[in-house]
């Protein structure tokens, strides 16, 4: 089988330089087009691993930082409130033996006899516990014109500073 000289023929010539040179152009544009792209993408995935990097450090710097306030705050845990309940309140009530009033009263003025408790480091309080017995229990309460003395039963050091005093009334 023979193949036609069609190279000889200008009009073919001029066909196949068209598709050569349109063939160079094209593969051009292609390799222009995907730079670009690349050259964005490249760009990007840059900026982008940068802006990882500043975070993860960020992440750790307040990771750490977080660490050691929770290391700060287990060393040092304070009392936020002191919580005051009397024990036999309801009793002293039904027997009118106290009105509501001066248990108000009775409650404001054991939480003046330790002002100083609120923010103090519970281990420092936890070894001081016999100077809150002795500041609450001896001392008598007076009350309009009923005096009455208070006595510790439970004291719970936390957070919320809670004691559960048991009432006594003093005759006059």
């Amino acid at each position: 089988m023979h193949i036609p000289p069609y190279y000889k023929k200008t009009s073919w010539q001029r066909f196949f330089a068209g598709v050569f040179i349109g063939g160079i152009l094209a593969f051009a544009v292609f390799l222009f087009m995907y730079g670009t792209l690349m050259e964005q993408r490249i760009e990007e995935n840059v900026r982008l691993q940068s802006e990882l990097s500043t975070l993860e450090d960020n992440y750790e710097i307040l990771n750490k930082d977080k660490e050691e306030l929770n290391e700060q705050q287990k060393k040092s845990i304070t009392v936020q409130s002191i919580e005051i309940n009397f024990v036999n309140e309801k009793k002293l009530l039904s027997e009118h033996k106290l009105d509501r009033l001066s248990v108000y009263k009775l409650r404001d003025m054991v939480r003046k006899q330790l002002p100083d408790i609120i923010g103090q480091n519970l281990s420092s309080l936890s070894e001081n516990t016999s100077l809150i017995y002795s500041s609450i229990e001896n001392r008598s309460y007076k009350v309009d014109d009923s005096t009455y003395e208070v006595k510790i039963e439970r004291l719970v050091i936390a957070p919320t500073f809670k004691v559960s005093l048991k009432i006594d009334f003093v005759k006059n």
